[in-house]
C-alpha cells in the first residue's frame, strides 16, 4: 500500500465524518492505493460510534479503538504500528488541517526530503491557544534550535521505514521533528490553510502545556534520545474496525 493517513481524535464526534470525507476525496485523485486510520484515543462521547459506522460501510477505512485515553503521542504510536502504507500522513481530527494541503506536502518530498511538515503561516486559533504555542515556541527556540517555523503542525508526511525505532511516549510528538533530524533525516515545511475550529472545544491550553512541554524539553535536552526511544509505549487496543464490522 502506498499511503496511511493516521488520524488521532479525542471527543470530535461532530468532526470526523466530514474530515473522513474531505481526505477521502483528495487521496481519490492521488490515484494510489490508501488507507485512512483513525485512532479513538478513549472518547468520552459519540467518536467511536460514529467511526465505527463509516468503518462498516466504507472499504478505506479502519478505527483503532485505545482501552483509554493516553495521549496523543500514544494515539500515533498506535497508528504508526499498525499501519501498513509506505508513506504516512498525519493530521489531527478536528477539521482545521486541510486535506487539500497533501498534494503540496508529497510534491516537496519528491524534492529530497524525507520529512515534510505543515506551516500554519495563518493559524485560525483563539487567542489563548495561540498566546501559549508563541510562548513555548520561543523558549523551545532559545534551547533547542530545528530550524522549523511552526513544530506543533500534525499535517505531516514522511516514510514508513524512517521512524522504525521511534516510540512516541508521554508527549513527545512535540519533538518529532527534533527527533527525526537528530536521526539525521532531511526535514522540510510548505505553508498550509488553517481552519478555524467549527465542531467541539479545543483539548490544549496554557495550563496544560507548557509545564509539561518544558519538562519534555528538558529530557530531551539532558537525557540520551537512545534511551529516550527505548522506552515503553503505554497504548492499549481495545478495538480495530473496518469494513463489514460493528
Amino acid at each position: 500500500m502506498k499511503y496511511s493517513v493516521i488520524i488521532p481524535v479525542f471527543n470530535e464526534q461532530d468532526a470526523v465524518q466530514g474530515v473522513y470525507v474531505a481526505v477521502k476525496n483528495i487521496m481519490l485523485k492521488l490515484a494510489e492505493s490508501y488507507e485512512v486510520l483513525f485512532i479513538d484515543d478513549g472518547s468520552t462521547d459519540q467518536t467511536l460510534t460514529r467511526l465505527k459506522r463509516l468503518a462498516a460501510g466504507q472499504g478505506d477505512i479502519g478505527v483503532i479503538s485505545l482501552e483509554r485515553h493516553a495521549g496523543k503521542a500514544q494515539a500515533l504510536q498506535a497508528g504508526f504500528d499498525v499501519a501498513v502504507g509506505d508513506i504516512y500522513i498525519t493530521m489531527d481530527g478536528d477539521g482545521q488541517d486541510e486535506p487539500a494541503e497533501i498534494p503540496k506536502l508529497l510534491e516537496k518530498m519528491g524534492q529530497g526530503y524525507d520529512v515534510v511538515c505543515g506551516w500554519r503561516h495563518r493559524r485560525q486559533d483563539h487567542f489563548i491557544r495561540r498566546a501559549s504555542s508563541w510562548l513555548a515556541g520561543r523558549v523551545r527556540g532559545a534551547l533547542l534550535p530545528e530550524g522549523i517555523h511552526d513544530v506543533g503542525c500534525a499535517l505531516r508526511v514522511f516514510r514508513k521505514k524512517d521512524i522504525e525505532g521511534l516510540c512516541l511516549s508521554r508527549g513527545f510528538h512535540r519533538f518529532f521533528t527534533f527527533m527525526i533530524k537528530k536521526k539525521g533525516f532531511k526535514v522540510g515545511e510548505v505553508q498550509v490553510i488553517h481552519h478555524s475550529r467549527k465542531t467541539g472545544i479545543s483539548k490544549y491550553g496554557i495550563l496544560n502545556r507548557l509545564p509539561q512541554g518544558l519538562a519534555d524539553l528538558l529530557l530531551m535536552m539532558c537525557v540520551d534520545l537512545d534511551k529516550l526511544m527505548a522506552g515503553p509505549c503505554h497504548y492499549k487496543i481495545k478495538g480495530i474496525y473496518k469494513s463489514g464490522e460493528v
